[in-house]
This record gives C-alpha cells, sequence and structure tokens, in this order.
C-alpha cells in the first residue's frame, strides 16, 4: 500500500492532483495499491498525521504555511518524501532545510507530473525493497537486507558491513570490487577506494567528504566526479 497526503488550501487543485493520481494508475502497471488522503489545511493534516510515503504539499495556504508545516513533519518522519506544489520557484533554496524530494509547479500539468510521479514510484520502490542478501562470516551466516546496509569498509583483507542500528558484519573471501558489482543496482557506489556507500543514507556532501548516517567518509579525487554525478542524480531523483 503507498499512502499519499495532498495537503492543499485550493479544492480544484487538490481534486486535479488527485485525478492525475488515479489517471497514472490507470494508465500504467502498478503492482501498489494506493490510498490517497486529502488535506485543505496544514493544521488539520499535522493533526491527523499518520505513516505516508508521499506528501504532496502546497507552499502558500491561509494558515500555517507548508513550509512550516514541512519542518514539523521532518520531525516525525525523515524518510516519507515531500513534494511542494508551488507557482513561486524561489522557494527551492529554503527546500533544502527539510530535504524536500521534488517541485510541482502550478499551474498543473499531467506530462509534468506523469515524469515526477513515475520518479517518486522507483524512489519509495528503492526505499521499501526488502531482497536480502548472505554475509558469511567465520561463524554462521545471516541474512542481511539491502537496504539496511549503511556502507561496507575495506578493512586488512576483511570486508565490513556497516549494518543500520549497528551490529556490524565482519567477513572474508570477497574483494570490495565483487560486493560493488553485486550493489549496484540498489544504489551502492565508492567514495573511495577502501569504502562502498548506500546513497540512500548520504545526507550531504560537504568538500570532500560525504556524510552518511553520521560518519564523514573521504570521497578521492579520482572518484569525486562520478561519486557527485550519482549523488546528484540520486537526489535529484532521476534514478
Amino acid at each position: 500500500m503507498i499512502r499519499i497526503a495532498i495537503v492543499e488550501d485550493e479544492p480544484v487543485a487538490s481534486e486535479t492532483l488527485k485525478n492525475m493520481i488515479i489517471k497514472f494508475m490507470s494508465e500504467n502497471v502498478v503492482s501498489a495499491e494506493f490510498d490517497i488522503a486529502e488535506f485543505s489545511d496544514a493544521e488539520t493534516f499535522l493533526g491527523n498525521f499518520s505513516e505516508y510515503e508521499v506528501i504532496f504539499l502546497d507552499i502558500q495556504m491561509s494558515g500555517m504555511s507548508g513550509m512550516d508545516a514541512a519542518r514539523e513533519v521532518r520531525k516525525r518522519n525523515e524518510k516519507v518524501l515531500i513534494v511542494f506544489v508551488t507557482n513561486m520557484a524561489q522557494y527551492a533554496v529554503e527546500s533544502y532545510e527539510v530535504e524536500a524530494y521534488d517541485f510541482i509547479l502550478k499551474p498543473l500539468s499531467y506530462g509534468n507530473f506523469f515524469m515526477k510521479f513515475r520518479r517518486i514510484l522507483k524512489k519509495i520502490a528503492h526505499l521499501s525493497n526488502d531482497d536480502f542478501c548472505t554475509l558469511t562470516t567465520r561463524f554462521e551466516s545471516r541474512k542481511v537486507k539491502i537496504k539496511d546496509i549503511v556502507f561496507v569498509e575495506s578493512c586488512n583483507h576483511n570486508l565490513i558491513f556497516h549494518i543500520v542500528g549497528g551490529g556490524d558484519v565482519r567477513i572474508t573471501g570477497s574483494t570490495l570490487s565483487e560486493w560493488e558489482n553485486k550493489l549496484s543496482h540498489y544504489y551502492f557506489i565508492r567514495c573511495n577506494s577502501g569504502f562502498l556507500v548506500n546513497l540512500k543514507y548520504a545526507s550531504a556532501v560537504r568538500g570532500e567528504y560525504v556524510e552518511i548516517d553520521g560518519q564523514q567518509l573521504h570521497i578521492s579525487r579520482s572518484r569525486k566526479q562520478s561519486f557527485m554525478a550519482a549523488f546528484a542524480k540520486y537526489v535529484g531523483g532521476s534514478v
């Protein structure tokens, strides 16, 4: 089930956006079911807040603005995709503060919506994938969800898989290049010769370092261009 919230104080715009989602579903092969909730103001939305995969949020609304609502959303949920719906493109810079996934500009058009919604669904599929890999240590074989691997570190002929919530797994007999090939489909990329990172957890790039789950990993000069291109593509929603 993909849960969608539309927070829009213009009834016509809200209905148009809802109909575009329904049209997309009817014209494309989408395996997941959808649940769409509509709210006419930010206060009602926050008062009935639930777990959503994507929130379409008008920026300029009477009462609490969409930007202020987005800040509150981020306190409650760090992963939900926030998509601003606005006719004011100058909000793009401010949107980085709340890690907005995308913008849809008014007046709404189905052609523009189609491209963006298709990327949104791909992103949701990536965030929710439940594929596993098997990590074999000296003492056991352990199944790990690929989405829970933060990064892989090469250290003294071992590979250390850093897992969400701790419980790192150390294996031998494999190379980082082998795992790079296995995991590239899941948006893992090298930042240097010793680290393979999951772009899902790359929150920022500052100078020569990428911030991964609160840690800073160095981006080597030889890999800077390819890493930045992949990071920009992932953040921009074109993967």
